[in-house]
């Protein structure tokens, strides 16, 4: 499993809580992105939306996103539900606090 570094690309209150957002480049099937109370300020993780960005087609049409703690599992899927086997940027938002 390939490892991808998420980065914060804004930061936007909301009840406390704030909306993180989050563009990574996919290079596995299934790939794991990390977040950090220090680098990125996100202390816990109460959902997770997604979308593809780059790449979409019929080899990569679908995500499937999971978290547990500060640890994100994104999925990726072709349109027959298998394993994807190309890849693009995604984009992830997080809603965090």
């Amino acid at each position: 499993m390939g490892a991808i570094t998420g980065t914060l690309a804004v930061s936007t209150p909301l009840a406390a809580k704030r909306i993180v957002t989050i563009t990574a480049t996919l290079a596995a099937t299934s790939d794991t992105i990390t977040l950090t109370t220090a680098t990125h300020g996100v202390r816990t993780i109460y959902g997770v939306w997604s979308n593809i960005e780059t790449g979409m087609d019929a080899n990569f049409a679908t995500l499937q996103v999971s978290y547990s703690g500060l640890v994100i599992t994104v999925v990726s899927k072709n349109a027959a539900g298998a394993a994807a086997t190309t890849f693009g940027d995604i984009r992830l938002l997080v809603l965090a606090d």
